[in-house]
């Protein structure tokens, strides 16, 4: 690992290391009840930092920070499920409930946890106690006895990969060559998958990171050339696929699960910070895993293809969606524009993902800006749906359609009469400089200018972190159409104020043209380019979606 990737590493460390210490201990001696694995993945950054010499802290300092990472990791440890005739066998809960050593076991932690307790084990065996060191053992014993990862391949998913990478693990460690060859055999399998039809998990986060980590501990641990070979070939697949969505920290684009932490701000960013560089250290870690516990480093052309791009850019690409069977079920195809100061991009497809996590499209602003540092950096509106609760600006409805075409999105709603559904749009807008109308709104967000405009009254209100917006629904129909332009291209047009923009943008011959008819709803807009966007839906129907009288062909999207 190069120096300054390595000092990355390093502040990361400490800054977890540092929050470790100042969380609160509940009365059980857990630092988290909701989530077991938080406090396993804490507590093993703080043990690392002061195996790493705590360079910062005072002797009396690193002595009660050994102590009480120690502590933790033997606490998480002892809910193991370690009874042989226990059909969850090898398993820790997830929730820890009211009383932990009552908490049942679950499938989940174990996929990634199993991983990163090798992953530590092997790296900090010189500094554990012989008791952390036996209990440690004791615990990756009882999951290679187990049926935890024993699964053939079916969805290929994350799920599978961490199972594939706990075959190698386990495999590597217990001298066990038969497994190490399955899991050698279901690593091909997965890379040939979604060579062949695509990553079907698209902008999955945090789960892509799952897959990222997975296999960087199969890089960092198994000695066998060839599982490390083929975990290389999927390291650079999963963060070749990483950098070509990448701006400056932001995820951009469709993204088929999101949590709060993902949307509609990026604050899941350890990983792209110490491998990148080139935004603000993170201060918060809502999904801390394993971040600064790797001394894999991305290929240079993986880090040309993230930070080096030389003109704005458009992606498309396709997805096949097949499981093991290798039956496409169905395809999807995924859109963005990149330039250096914001991107544009979505899904055309509305896919009804897992818990209903898909976000559809957005406008992604880099986490190096002025505005990421006042709040959210992602722009969208989107017709609430399952799961939506108010303040989450997450779960969309399966009404809408988009037209996407560079830096400009046209999404309409015609939701059926009979349907049971929400009767209002809902807006995130990036804290900035705004400018709001009747039925539009003008912004200046950094180095970006955005337009705004709905079919229907739009009204904004302004929260800690972002503006908050709401446009009601007339007969089950409104539209938006969004468009961004960076400053020095602004600034080619003579705009270089907010009231530049709002004159540019907002003049009579730059208006959208709503259509609310009996039969149709049809939205027509010019872009600054001078192309001319039409997209029309009667229900969930599309009538007609064209550019420049052009229908809207996925004939050049390809897979990754």
């Amino acid at each position: 690992m190069k120096q300054e990737t390595n000092e990355r590493r390093r502040l990361v460390l400490r800054l977890t290391a540092e929050q470790a210490l100042a969380l609160p201990l509940l009365e059980s001696g857990y630092w988290f009840h909701k989530d077991l694995r938080d406090n396993f993945y804490f507590a093993s950054h703080l043990f690392a930092y002061v195996a790493e010499g705590a360079p910062d802290w005072s002797e009396e300092t690193r002595k009660a920070a050994a102590g009480l990472s120690v502590r933790m990791l033997r606490q998480v440890l002892t809910l193991q499920d370690q009874n042989l005739d226990s059909p969850m066998y090898g398993h820790w809960p997830l929730n820890l409930g009211a009383d932990p050593a009552a908490a049942k076991p679950h499938v989940l932690p174990v996929e990634l946890m199993g991983c990163l307790l090798i992953l530590f084990h092997g790296k900090m065996r010189h500094a554990l106690s012989p008791e952390l060191d036996s209990e440690l053992q004791a615990a990756l014993l009882h999951i290679y006895k187990s049926n935890v990862y024993r699964h053939p391949l079916a969805s290929m998913h994350h799920h599978e990969a961490k199972h594939t990478a706990l075959k190698l693990l386990l495999g590597h460690i217990f001298a066990d060559g038969a497994l190490l060859q399955e899991g050698m055999a279901c690593a091909r399998r997965l890379l040939d998958h979604v060579h062949t039809f695509g990553f079907k998990e698209y902008g999955c986060l945090p789960w892509h990171w799952h897959w990222i980590q997975a296999f960087t501990c199969v890089w960092e641990i198994v000695q066998d050339e060839q599982a490390r070979k083929v975990a290389e070939e999927l390291l650079e697949y999963l963060w070749r696929l990483r950098a070509e969505s990448y701006l400056r920290g932001a995820w951009v684009g469709p993204q088929s699960r999101i949590w709060p932490h993902d949307a509609p701000k990026d604050t899941n960013t350890p990983h792209d910070y110490i491998q990148f560089g080139d935004f603000p250290a993170p201060t918060t870690f809502p999904r801390l895993e394993g971040a600064a516990l790797f001394t894999y480093e991305v290929s240079e052309a993986v880090r040309e293809a993230a930070m080096n791009r030389q003109a704005p850019c458009e992606l498309k690409r396709k997805i096949r969606f097949a499981e093991a069977d290798e039956k496409v079920e169905s395809e999807a195809h995924t859109y963005a524009y990149l330039t250096n100061d914001y991107a544009l991009g979505g899904i055309w497809e509305r896919r009804d993902e897992f818990d209903n996590e898909q976000l559809r499209w957005d406008v992604s602003l880099p986490l190096d800006t002025a505005t990421a540092a006042l709040g959210v950096n992602q722009l969208y509106f989107f017709h609430p749906g399952a799961n939506y609760t108010p303040g989450d600006d997450r779960h969309a409805s399966s009404y809408g359609q988009v037209l996407l075409d560079k830096d400009t999105v046209i999404a309409v709603w015609d939701v059926p009469p009979d349907a049971e559904a929400a009767d209002t749009l809902i807006g995130c807008l990036p804290m900035g400089e705004w400018h709001v109308e009747e039925r539009s709104g003008y912004g200046k967000l950094g180095q970006v200018f955005v337009a705004v405009h709905l079919m229907l009254p739009l009204r904004v209100t302004e929260q800690n972190d972002r503006l908050s917006a709401a446009s009601l629904l007339s007969n089950g129909r409104n539209a938006v159409v969004v468009e961004a332009m960076g400053a020095a291209e602004a600034e080619a047009s003579g705009v270089e104020t907010l009231d530049d923009w709002r004159a540019f943008a907002g003049a009579p011959d730059k208006q959208p043209a709503f259509e609310d008819g009996d039969g149709a709803l049809s939205v027509a807009y010019t872009t600054r380019r001078g192309r001319r966007l039409q997209l029309t839906v009667h229900g969930e129907t599309i009538v007609q979606r064209t550019v420049d009288g052009v229908v809207v062909a996925f004939d050049d999207y390809t897979i990754f």
